[in-house]
């Protein structure tokens, strides 16, 4: 520790920018640890249409004058019905449509063996959600569930030196 502090309060505020830099640096640690299981998670449960949730995946560490947060997910607007499932309900059908289209999805009646249209495939994946809804693949929570104590330890053995 420098003998060069003129004042307690000088002192202090490199105490404090220590703990700060020493929390900080052991959050993107944890962050990134998560960021990457989670992209394990997402390709184990085979969540990459686009690959836009995959590819769109990470941490966040926001910083506030009373708080540092750690934020997980993927930044896309199908989030929130990825990882929370959808209830039963009726689904907009363009988005099913272009899923239809973009999946080259060929399927035939079983009772003509005719083929069926883009639109009809998408109308009986509608009527299914309408039915049954979406199953929840919250990888993040699973993740975080499964290395809670590891953060745990992280979060305890922060050292802090000036």
């Amino acid at each position: 520790m420098p003998d060069s502090y003129t004042s307690p309060d000088e002192l202090m505020r490199d105490i404090y920018l220590a703990i700060y830099a020493a929390l900080e640096s052991r959050l993107h640690l944890i962050g990134s640890v998560i960021d990457a299981e989670s992209r394990k998670e997402i390709l184990a449960q085979q969540i990459y249409d686009k690959g836009d949730f995959y590819g769109n995946t990470g941490y966040l560490l926001q910083t506030t004058d009373t708080a540092m947060i750690l934020r997980v997910g993927s930044n896309v607007r199908h989030e929130p019905f990825v990882l929370g499932g959808k209830v039963p309900s009726w689904t907009p059908i363009a988005p099913l449509i272009a899923w239809v289209e973009r999946k080259h999805l060929s399927w035939t009646d079983k009772e003509t063996g005719k083929a069926l249209t883009v639109a009809e495939i998408a109308y009986l994946i509608r009527g299914k959600i309408k039915r049954e809804g979406i199953t929840a693949r919250n990888v993040f929570a699973t993740v975080i569930a499964n290395r809670e104590q590891w953060i745990y330890q992280q979060l305890n053995s922060i050292e802090v030196s000036l």
